[in-house]
């Protein structure tokens, strides 16, 4: 099942056009950090060259962007063994757009178990606060989640117990994020079987993945929150596309500043490899833009 998924992370074609700008990619200085005490708790972090600062930009500290990949729970890296430009292309181009990027290892199933995502969400952003604020502007710290990485990234931001009220949050970003993990759909039932694992059982799982968190949040925590963007790809399974939108409406219900969006011509893993390939990039050309955009 691992080699399955890190061989068909990126497409092809996808990782073909990744190679052609593997010199682009490679020229950004990247440097490896522990942010915790496991082998699971390293991230990466990608240095914006100084002349991809857009001039618009002051000169200052620039922004910090954090990603959490995904994975089913069970799976994925911060650099893919087998496709090594992944997610070297991510940190990559928002570096180059002038953004301090880093992108976080987390524990998986096994070896972990609900809250322990969200945990290590919390503390890389802990470390962060800490150890980047001499290179990147920590009042201007910008997060984002894919998959199943968005699912710890929402147990984050909806436990009150284990969010950190001490960092300063200017914005969330969440992308393809399964909100809710259908009961009897066969094409999810590793998904589901892992997400069993990770919260505990069946009716644990009702209770913590993303939208029972939700459901039973405080309107004033939520109406507290960061700005929320909640994308979805336009060919996401119909499942995941449901919770998406129902997500983002009983959110925005509980006060919340959401605003969703659809990623046209893109599929559940596309969004991510399409960055530094030249062709479907729009998505993230818009992310750096709002991030950018944020002055503190």
């Amino acid at each position: 099942m691992k080699a399955t998924y890190f061989r068909n992370l990126v497409s092809s074609q996808q990782y073909t056009l990744l190679e052609k700008n593997r010199k682009i990619i490679e020229s950004v200085e990247r440097t490896t950090y522990d942010y915790g005490t496991t082998d699971s708790h390293k991230l990466d972090v990608y240095a914006p060259i100084l002349s991809s600062v857009p001039e618009t930009q002051p000169a200052s500290k620039p922004p910090i962007f954090l990603f959490f990949y995904g994975g089913g729970f069970t799976r994925g890296a911060r650099i893919n063994p087998s496709q090594e430009l992944v997610h070297a292309n991510f940190g990559a181009f928002f570096a180059l757009k002038g953004i301090l990027t880093a992108i976080a290892d987390y524990r998986l199933v096994p070896s972990v178990s609900s809250p322990g995502g969200s945990e290590d969400v919390r503390d890389a952003l802990a470390w962060i606060s800490l150890s980047l604020c001499d290179i990147g502007d920590i009042s201007r710290l910008f997060v984002m989640g894919h998959s199943a990485g968005g699912v710890h990234l929402s147990g984050y931001m909806l436990n009150p117990s284990i969010y950190n009220q001490s960092i300063r949050i200017s914005g969330i970003i969440l992308l393809g994020v399964p909100y809710e993990i259908p009961v009897g759909n066969k094409a999810v039932s590793d998904f589901r079987s892992a997400a069993k694992l990770y919260y505990g059982d069946a009716k644990k799982v009702a209770a913590n993945q993303p939208l029972g968190m939700l459901r039973r949040a405080n309107k004033d925590w939520v109406v507290a929150l960061p700005p929320l963007r909640n994308m979805m790809a336009a060919r996401e399974p119909r499942y995941l596309a449901s919770a998406v939108r129902t997500f983002g409406q009983l959110y925005a219900s509980k006060g919340g500043t959401v605003q969703t969006n659809v990623l046209d011509g893109h599929d559940h893993l596309s969004p991510i490899g399409s960055l530094c390939t030249g062709e479907g990039e729009e998505w993230g050309i818009e992310v750096a833009e709002w991030i950018l955009s944020n002055l503190s």
